[in-house]
């Protein structure tokens, strides 16, 4: 029975120590709460006084319009005057074509001129190499002798014509003679048969003098592959040459440098060209001409290529030698040049009035030489802005670089 109580009033201790634990977290939760409650109510209180404080102090925004905008312009005046204009480009020196040394005969050849060599200069009508010609020597024996016979066959059918026609007259009177009485088919038959023979003696005779090789103009040596002791056959390439009068520079213009160029060809003063290049440490100059203009522009670089001559033939230029070319057009009156620095987005340029207000002068681009841009349409100077004005419009108030110097100078002198 004593066991039996001890472990009742056990039990009962145990559930009154439950009981109280319960009843300890119930109050500590409700702490809690509170706690989180007044947490919120002072981070809402908080965010309401910063947002008062940052709006306290917010600043309002000032827009400006284009009349309250003052913009600094450097500015440069400009006035009218002549000027010349003028570009460089390089090119390169080609000969407009090279040409086949190829024989109209074959043979052996038996000599070759010293100056038939790679970058040999030779003259017009020079013997650059010759083949044998006897056999050609004794074509023309041949063709001589065949040329006598068929003059013989002709003679004697005309003797016997005339033989022929007499006799009839004898016998007829005045009846007119049959043509196969007069021989008259024997007779054209021999007179062709000369013409056929002579034929034959005057190609063999230009057959001998093709044995010697020339040519009808002046030229450098390309390539030569030809040498005494060889055979040649008729139509085989053995080198080429290449004119000297016909080297010219072929060069590539832009869109500006060839409207200009065309413009220029088709006023009434020429356009100066001159042609530049360096050879052995000297400079040399040669007078050059539009030869050839353009027919196409390329489709990805929007350049064009034209072609320069020589008003002289260059006695030491190559093909494949880099040149300098320099042109020089007629004379604009009334011109601006204009720093191409001074160029807006849109290619236009901004001018001052005296009043300090923007404007553009609405000139015309007639030249661009990537330094100076050359216009003209007006008469009188122009204070030009030579920088960049990103957002300008026309009547817009600027500041310019000479109003800056004259403040300057007033500090100074205080």
């Amino acid at each position: 029975m004593m066991a039996k109580n001890k472990a009742e009033s056990k039990a009962e201790v145990t559930a009154d120590n439950q009981d109280n634990d319960k009843r300890h977290r119930g109050e500590g939760g409700v702490v809690a709460g509170i706690i989180q409650l007044v947490l919120v109510v002072v981070f809402i209180i908080g965010s309401f006084f910063i947002s008062a404080t940052l709006k306290s102090n917010k600043k309002e925004v000032v827009r400006h319009t284009s009349e309250a905008r003052v913009l600094f312009a450097k500015t440069k005046l400009i006035s009218p005057a002549p000027y010349q204009i003028n570009f460089e480009t390089t090119g390169v020196v080609a000969a407009r074509s090279d040409i086949s040394i190829s024989p109209q005969i074959s043979g052996n050849v038996v000599a070759v001129n010293d100056v038939f060599f790679e970058g040999g200069r030779f003259e017009a009508g020079e013997v650059l190499f010759e083949i044998e010609p006897l056999d050609f020597e004794l074509e023309i024996r041949r063709l001589q002798s065949s040329v006598a016979q068929a003059r013989t066959a002709f003679n004697l059918e005309e003797a016997e014509s005339a033989a022929a026609a007499e006799e009839w007259e004898q016998i007829n009177g005045d009846r007119p003679v049959p043509a196969l009485v007069a021989r008259k088919p024997q007779k054209a038959a021999a007179w062709a048969n000369l013409k056929a023979a002579k034929a034959q003696l005057e190609n063999a005779q230009l057959d001998l003098d093709r044995t010697k090789f020339s040519l009808p103009f002046a030229g450098r040596v390309l390539s030569a592959n030809i040498e005494a002791g060889q055979f040649v056959s008729a139509g085989q390439s053995y080198g080429s040459v290449y004119d000297t009068k016909n080297l010219e520079v072929q060069v590539s213009l832009n869109d500006d440098q060839l409207n200009w160029l065309m413009q220029s060809e088709m006023s009434e003063q020429d356009s100066d060209i001159r042609i530049t290049y360096e050879h052995f440490g000297q400079v040399k100059t040669y007078d050059g001409f539009l030869k050839r203009g353009v027919s196409s522009l390329n489709s990805q670089t929007r350049f064009a290529s034209v072609s320069f001559g020589f008003k002289d033939a260059p006695e030491d230029l190559l093909p494949g030698v880099f040149v300098t070319i320099d042109i020089e057009g007629p004379r604009i009156d009334n011109a601006f040049s204009i720093p191409v620095n001074a160029l807006q987005k849109s290619n236009e340029i901004w001018a001052v009035r005296s009043d300090n207000t923007l404007y553009q002068p609405g000139l015309k681009t007639v030249f661009n030489n990537d330094k100076h841009v050359v216009m003209t349409g007006a008469d009188d100077p122009i204070n030009v802005v030579i920088s960049k004005l990103p957002g300008a419009i026309d009547g817009m108030a600027v500041r310019t670089s000479q109003d800056a110097d004259k403040d300057m100078d007033a500090s100074a002198d205080e």
